[in-house]
């Protein structure tokens, strides 16, 4: 989830479960606020490891040992210590702790519920789980707990903490009970085409938590649909903006349409796309992608390379993220490259040519 939605859980959950008495040595009921805001956004601060690494390991690490049950112990300690140490007067370094260890919790809680998920049990495993009920951006879950923010600050004590986070917990869990037929649409449809025991997916979409988008895997390919559960059947209109386009892609229960996307493309792309996924050089992408599917396979500089994406963070009439190649050059070495690095070098060179042809004009 984004800092702002982790910030205002981690300070409701610190609030709501503050004990009655909060004089020193323990932490004020406002103190305790600020604290939890600031130690639920404290597991993301993992991102400094893109600094030192390529974006693809970065993604591998990403959500590891700051976001780990494992390790959750050791964080409140530390930092509940730490809190107690520079907080200005007395205070009880285990009511710290205390604090640090609600906040941190209730992050990982709020990333296990996302598509990208989180490695619970880092170091000792990397695998990343995930019970995926909520769009990593969810405006309606940080609504509710914004709303909350709001009333403690105008009303103060800990009943509208309370009430933020229950009423939090009940959205979830009505988009966790979507999810759980969202995909018993997708295992009946995969029933229907004999693809016995096939693995399905249901992941949420963002802005309405009535769309879904399903996932069936077949040997070598996945199928996908877009689920709406109130939505009526309407036509894709490829001219209108963004926003209409992706909405109006999600159709009812019983006029699902699916579409293939292959795990290695057509015939002609088929053997080098796999030859490429196989190679030892991309085996972190492997590790990473969920449902990996080949976006094209395209002629760059002096390598031939194929591009690859994952279903889980697709979203209609947006470009995916998290593309990456994988190319052999002329001489037939390998290298791995971040689709997303192409863009913004491509970019800037558009941007320097249109510059030379402005000043060009200017001097003719």
């Amino acid at each position: 989830m984004d800092p702002i939605t982790h910030a205002a859980s981690g300070a409701l959950v610190a609030r709501a479960i503050a004990p009655r008495d909060c004089t020193a040595p323990r932490f004020s009921l406002r103190e305790r606020t600020w604290i939890g805001g600031l130690a639920a956004v404290f597991p993301d601060l993992d991102a400094v490891i893109e600094v030192f690494t390529d974006s693809l390991t970065y993604l591998n690490l990403h959500r590891g040992e700051t976001h780990s049950l494992v390790m959750l112990p050791v964080w409140a300690v530390l930092l509940g210590w730490l809190v107690a140490r520079l907080w200005p007067g007395e205070r009880d370094w285990r009511d710290g702790a205390l604090i640090v260890a609600l906040a941190i919790g209730v992050h990982i809680l709020g990333d296990f519920i996302t598509n990208f998920g989180t490695q619970l049990f880092a170091p000792f495993s990397r695998e990343t789980l995930a019970f995926a009920t909520t769009f990593i951006i969810d405006p309606w879950v940080t609504g509710i707990l914004l709303i909350g923010l709001l009333l403690c600050w105008r009303r103060g004590g800990r009943f509208w903490a309370g009430a933020a986070l229950l009423a939090t917990g009940a959205f979830i869990a009505m988009q966790a009970t979507l999810k759980l037929h969202a995909a018993d649409h997708a295992r009946a449809e995969a029933e229907a085409r004999g693809l016995h025991g096939a693995q399905v997916h249901a992941m949420p979409q963002p802005l309405n938590p009535f769309h879904w988008r399903l996932f069936i895997e077949d040997h070598d390919a996945h199928l996908s649909a877009h689920l709406g559960f109130f939505s009526p059947v309407r036509a894709v209109d490829e001219d209108a903006g963004l926003l209409r386009r992706h909405w109006h892609a999600f159709r009812p229960p019983d006029a699902l349409e699916w579409r293939r996307y292959e795990r290695f493309g057509d015939t002609m792309e088929r053997g080098f796309a796999s030859l490429a996924w196989a190679q030892p050089e991309f085996s972190t992408y492997r590790r990473f992608a969920e449902l990996p599917y080949l976006r094209e396979v395209t002629e760059r500089a002096d390598s031939q390379c194929a591009v690859f994406a994952d279903l889980r963070f697709r979203v209609e009439a947006v470009p995916p993220p998290f593309q990456f190649a994988v190319c052999r050059n002329e001489v037939g070495e390998w290298h791995v490259e971040d689709v997303a690095l192409w863009e913004e070098l491509e970019a800037e060179a558009r941007e320097a040519l249109e510059l030379d042809d402005g000043n060009d004009g200017d001097g003719g």
